[in-house]
């Protein structure tokens, strides 16, 4: 005999936390255990799920829509030497 599913909370106390996670998770960044942690919240906060859905359905929409070029090297150089004169 299954129980009856619980509801989830339709607030997070915790959002910043959370969709910092969600985008380390997104962004591949995150640790197992990082991931686990926001896998058990995400099943109890209705939030947290959406704000992943979201985030992920962003994520693969943008890498869809760009066209991946080659840069011309002097343009690499030029970025890399404006980054090293913010240091």
């Amino acid at each position: 005999m299954q129980g009856v599913p619980q509801q989830k909370k339709t607030h997070c106390e915790h959002q910043t936390e959370c969709m910092k996670l969600v985008q380390l998770i997104v962004d591949g960044q995150a640790t197992d255990e990082q991931i686990a942690q926001f896998k058990a919240n995400m099943d109890r906060c209705l939030p947290c799920e959406k704000g992943y859905e979201l985030e992920k359905c962003i994520k693969d929409a943008v890498k869809l829509r760009l066209e991946k070029k080659c840069v011309p090297s002097s343009l690499i150089d030029c970025i890399k030497n404006k980054i090293n004169g913010l240091k």
